[in-house]
């Protein structure tokens, strides 16, 4: 164990399961380890490592906020952001924030030592910022996590729906998205009824049938491969519920595409009932 850096590390994922990175990093430094539940503003302040962690599996919008107060609170000590979930947006945020490093989990074994043997500078970012002006300004969340702002339940349901983001064509069960939640399934079922007015698996074929228009624009790919790529595995179900939703079939949709004529009418329904909401 490296004994002269010692590491907060925040865990805001929205899983219950032991993080194996944050063990990773024990095995090298002296760290403390905060649980989301634990997490808040006032705890901030208690923070008085050498080096703070940030691990995140779906950030929403309090989540960065809390990395934005900490970088104010302590604007010397150098922030570390591991994500599972990446886009450049955020990533460009994380730097303009002032986060030291950033890091797409998972990580190899080959990368993790290379971050623990790259944070021996750490007490020399902490010199070195010292010297500098103590103003710390405040970047702009990026548009895809600063425009999710669900109140109440929807808030709740936003790990699920964060997971739904990315895994759309992969078999999901309500079960595993009532746990990312940490409700029980009936839980789950009852309250994303009541938020979005539809059920999950509606909301799931309707998520998918927009995520097809987008790959429709693609006149190589066949019907059925727009299909399997976004989650469908019958492609005459696919093109079933296409038309029941939209009013055309895939191909016709298509055909209007290519023949330049306007399609936003098409499409209002399906993305403005539950998808919007």
């Amino acid at each position: 164990m490296t004994d002269c850096i010692s590491v907060s590390w925040l865990d805001l994922r929205n899983c219950n399961e032991a993080s194996e990175l944050a063990e990773a990093f024990s095995e090298h430094y002296d760290y403390h380890l905060y649980k989301r539940y634990e997490i808040d503003q006032e705890m901030l302040y208690e923070c008085k490592a050498d080096l703070i962690c940030f691990e995140y599996d779906y950030p929403d919008i309090h989540s960065l906020h809390l990395l934005q107060q900490m970088h104010v609170i302590h604007p010397d000590c150098p922030i570390l952001m591991f994500t599972e979930q990446h886009s450049e947006a955020l990533a460009v945020w994380a730097f303009r924030t002032g986060v030291w490093d950033y890091h797409v989990t998972p990580l190899s074994d080959a990368a993790v030592a290379e971050v623990t043997n790259s944070l021996q500078n750490a007490r020399c970012f902490r010199c070195a910022v010292r010297e500098q002006d103590g103003t710390v300004a405040t970047a702009r969340l990026p548009d895809e996590v600063r425009f999710r702002a669900p109140p109440d339940d929807k808030q709740q349901l936003q790990p699920a729906l964060n997971y739904l983001d990315i895994h759309y064509s992969e078999k999901i069960s309500e079960e595993k998205l009532a746990g990312l939640c940490n409700l029980t399934s009936s839980q789950f079922s009852r309250m994303f009824r009541k938020c979005f007015c539809i059920t999950f698996q509606e909301y799931l074929v309707r998520y998918r049938l927009k995520e097809s228009t987008r790959l429709l624009l693609n006149p190589i790919a066949s019907i059925a491969d727009v299909a399997y790529s976004v989650g469908f595995n019958d492609p005459s179900y696919y093109a079933r519920a296409f038309k029941k939703h939209l009013g055309v079939s895939p191909s016709q949709f298509r055909q209007l595409l290519q023949d330049n004529q306007k399609v936003e009418g098409l499409t209002v329904d399906l993305l403005n009932v539950g998808l919007s909401a």
